[in-house]
């Protein structure tokens, strides 16, 4: 996705969103916003794609597994540091689980493997 308004279209204003790996707490659409933009300084050719979506049967969770790619050109910031860039490749799988109300994103958590992306960029 490359519209991070789209995106925050489906994020509550009082979001309560956590980045696990970088245990950073992300709340509300502009959060949202800001974390969309740091990935995107540092990937600009960035892509994310959908591979597969889970829904609780009560229609108030999901889960949603998703690959991120891209060329590293531009400076990734994070919680480790800034790194700059290497102009190496990232393929990186992803799994947020949200809880929903009334269509919006309410509460949330992203997973992943950051040593996948240390060691794929050659940062550590």
């Amino acid at each position: 996705m490359r519209d991070p308004d789209r995106g925050a279209a489906v994020i509550a204003e009082d979001c309560n969103f956590e980045d696990v790996a970088r245990g950073e707490k992300l709340p509300g659409k502009d959060a949202y916003k800001a974390d969309y933009y740091r990935w995107r300084e540092a990937f600009p050719d960035g892509l994310c794609k959908v591979e597969n979506v889970i829904v609780s049967e009560c229609g108030e969770w999901a889960t949603v597994e998703f690959r991120n790619t891209g060329t590293h050109t531009g400076l990734l910031r994070s919680s480790l540091g800034d790194f700059p860039p290497t102009g190496k490749r990232a393929d990186v799988r992803y799994c947020s689980v949200m809880r929903v109300r009334d269509g919006l994103v309410v509460e949330g958590r992203d997973y992943y493997d950051s040593a996948t992306i240390v060691r794929q960029l050659g940062l550590g």
